[in-house]
């Protein structure tokens, strides 16, 4: 295996300034919220000038379109492992886990960009995704026939930062545990 010790090329220079841009906005999306963050705000955060974000995203809602390929891709890949499950019990199980630990992971080691706000939803394509991507989570974790409560459990656990900061001193194991518990309970 070959090492290389000189200094980067202009793609992997690219590559990296395009991560740092996508790091950025999330951090400022979570803090600020999308409509309250500009291109502008991003560029000030980074010490760069606007036509070096704009080089990379020409809109804001690109930006936010690539966070949310980031965001779904994984969760899709979570669904595409468990809906082949033939039990649906143990598929629920085993749903209800891989969620939990994907909230409370990306909770704690990434600023996740807030898919409920309304200025995000407002993006047709965002809506479309997570729309579509709720949909198969509802149908690999409940009823054929879900009830009143059962949709309205699925409403509330597509946002679980609030239970998140307010569970947030508990060590991870045990935040695991009792969001899990609430999503049996919202799903039940």
């Amino acid at each position: 295996m070959k090492c290389r010790v000189g200094p980067m090329t202009r793609a992997e220079q690219a590559k990296r300034t395009k991560q740092a841009v996508l790091n950025t906005a999330r951090q400022l999306f979570a803090d600020r919220g999308f409509a309250g963050t500009s291109l502008q705000d991003i560029a000030d955060a980074m010490g760069v000038q606007k036509a070096n974000v704009y080089y990379y995203f020409k809109t804001k809602a690109a930006i936010l379109h690539a966070l949310l390929d980031e965001r779904v891709s994984a969760l899709e890949a979570l669904l595409e492992s468990f809906e082949s499950e033939a039990s649906s019990e143990v598929r629920r199980e085993r749903m209800i886990a891989a969620y939990v630990d994907n909230a409370v992971t990306a909770y704690r080691t990434v600023a996740p960009v807030d898919f409920a706000d309304p200025a995000v939803r407002a993006q047709p394509e965002v809506k479309e995704r997570v729309d579509a991507l709720m949909g198969r989570f509802a149908a690999a974790v409940l009823d054929r026939q879900p009830t009143v409560d059962q949709l309205a459990g699925l409403a509330f656990l597509q946002d679980l930062k609030p239970a998140l900061r307010a569970l947030d001193a508990l060590p991870d194991d045990e935040l695991r545990a009792a969001l899990a518990r609430l999503c049996h309970r919202l799903l039940a």
